[in-house]
């Protein structure tokens, strides 16, 4: 079949990308999409189809973790993508991808099989996927490898060896898609203090202070999708919960918040959501 599909691993995708973009390596808490997840894909799209001589695109495939059960607000938008198929891993205690390689294999040599496509374009470093593209090119499938940044740092020499063509999208481009999320604040630790009731006027302030600030980075695209994920969801997506909880908690001197005050924080924390997007709207 006469069409391509594309694989990306979002551990590289972010640590590589992160690496060209701000020439630093930092946590993937704290890159996160600059550009909404569906004109990032359009982008990589328009980018790799001179790659594959502008074939039809079968679907992209995104590869990526969560460190517990709930998707973060990106990879629900992601998932929601006509032609887009998000594969999810788990992450280990050490924040290490576990289980994605696997899907990844699994994925191309089923399509490579069943003769689906034509070319693969593939977007990772990991010398483990070698035996993907190997059996891949069995069943007569091109197979493209796309790096990012400087490919003979974060790409293994051998698994380059196997593929039809390697290629690299520019610094600038991840540049373009990428920022660093300066409000990301991690977690306190346990001072050993022992917990006490934070007077509720007090809580009540250090709740809508600390919203507001994270609000602050939000631009209004953000806020949209925001926006939309509470109109089908009611779970504040991780990405966001975590810096919440971790500033009212340092707001209130370190101390644990009770598992009422972080429902409530939580329950704040959407309603002033669903207010700004419904002003934003009547404006």
């Amino acid at each position: 079949m006469d069409r391509y599909a594309i694989f990306v691993d979002a551990g590289y995708f972010f640590a590589a990308g992160a690496q060209a973009a701000f020439r630093q390596n930092v946590s993937r808490r704290q890159v996160t999409l600059k550009s909404s997840p569906a004109a990032m894909v359009a982008d990589l799209c328009s980018r790799t189809r001179p790659v594959v001589n502008n074939l039809p695109l079968l679907r992209a495939y995104w590869y990526d973790a969560t460190p517990g059960p709930r998707l973060s607000m990106e990879q629900m938008a992601l998932a929601m993508l006509p032609g887009v198929k998000l594969r999810i891993g788990v992450l280990n205690s050490m924040g290490r991808q576990k289980g994605v390689d696997s899907l990844i294999v699994t994925d191309i040599i089923d399509l490579a099989r069943n003769r689906a496509i034509a070319d693969a374009v593939l977007m990772t470093g990991d010398e483990d996927l070698r035996v993907a593209v190997q059996v891949a090119q069995s069943f007569g499938v091109r197979v493209h490898l796309l790096g990012a940044g400087d490919i003979t740092r974060n790409v293994s020499d051998f698994l380059q060896m196997e593929a039809d063509s390697v290629t690299s999208l520019e610094d600038r481009w991840f540049a373009s898609h990428l920022e660093l999320n300066n409000a990301f604040i991690p977690a306190p630790q346990n001072n050993g203090l022992p917990e006490s009731e934070a007077d509720e006027e007090e809580f009540i302030e250090a709740a809508e202070l600390s919203i507001h600030e994270i609000l602050e980075y939000v631009d209004p695209d953000q806020m949209a999708q925001l926006g939309q994920h509470f109109s089908f969801q009611n779970f504040v997506p991780p990405e966001y919960d975590r810096r919440l909880v971790a500033m009212v908690s340092t707001s209130l001197n370190g101390r644990k918040l009770s598992t009422d005050e972080i429902r409530n924080l939580r329950t704040l924390f959407v309603s002033t959501v669903k207010k700004r997007n419904a002003a934003g709207n009547a404006a």
